[in-house]
């Protein structure tokens, strides 16, 4: 009888052992995978409110505007393509379209701001060889900072400048790409996956319709992103608070 109890009670220790293990990993795992399922859906939010604005204007013909929608459309679409790879699992392939949202981002202010008439027609004609990207960033932050002085918005500019070596590396394949590959990705460049593509995403939504003189289109923009800023930007610096 004292080996049945002391067995029994062998297996309840080992039962009550596991259920709080397996609570304290929930506990651990739980704030970075809440905060991915929130930027995630929140992102896709974003995005079908931003379509929802485009639709519902007319545009011109012109060749500016036509460059200027396309790169938006572009964007959008990579955006969502990224949705979807991330669901399949396919996060290199999600990596690798971020740094062409980017790249429609400063492509649309340089196009918008600097590019003179024959450059903007080169440019809907293919025939333009755009300046580096680098070069392009450098010309276009000081229209930037004239048009828009909010300091956070201003720090994720100066952010993609310094992580465009990295973005450059997933879209082609390069060290970093091929690394992942056989370490995989951690929690936390998940979450820039979903996270950076957004934020430019709707910084360029704003600027395309600024340019478009769509000011309330571009106030509501400001306002959604701001508000995404606010919600995630503490959180996915301190993960371990991002509950």
């Amino acid at each position: 009888m004292l080996q049945t109890i002391t067995s029994n009670e062998s297996y309840i220790f080992l039962a009550v052992f596991a259920v709080l293990a397996l609570v304290a990993l929930i506990y651990l795992l739980s704030p970075m995978s809440s905060l991915l399922d929130e930027i995630s859906t929140r992102g896709a939010e974003l995005r079908t409110r931003m379509r929802e604005l485009l639709s519902q204007r007319g545009y011109s013909d012109g060749s500016k505007t036509h460059l200027l929608v396309g790169y938006v459309a572009i964007a959008l679409d990579h955006h969502a393509a990224i949705w979807l790879l991330m669901e399949r699992k396919l996060t290199g392939s999600a990596w690798a379209l971020v740094r062409p949202v980017v790249e429609c981002w400063i492509r649309a202010l340089w196009i918008n701001g600097l590019a003179n008439e024959q450059q903007i027609e080169q440019a809907r004609l293919d025939k333009l060889r755009f300046p580096p990207m680098r070069e392009m960033y450098d010309a276009i932050k000081p229209v930037y900072s004239q048009t828009d002085t909010r300091e956070d918005i201003d720090k994720l500019f100066q952010y993609v400048g310094r992580l465009w070596e990295v973005l450059s590396s997933y879209t082609h394949p390069g060290g970093r790409q091929i690394d992942r590959r056989l370490t995989g990705y951690t929690d936390t460049e998940i979450a820039q996956t979903f996270n950076l593509p957004t934020m430019v995403m709707m910084l360029l939504m704003r600027g395309f319709f600024l340019s478009m003189g769509h000011q309330r289109d571009a106030d509501e923009t400001y306002t959604l992103l701001t508000q995404y800023f606010a919600e995630f930007n503490e959180r996915l610096s301190n993960p371990k608070k991002g509950q």
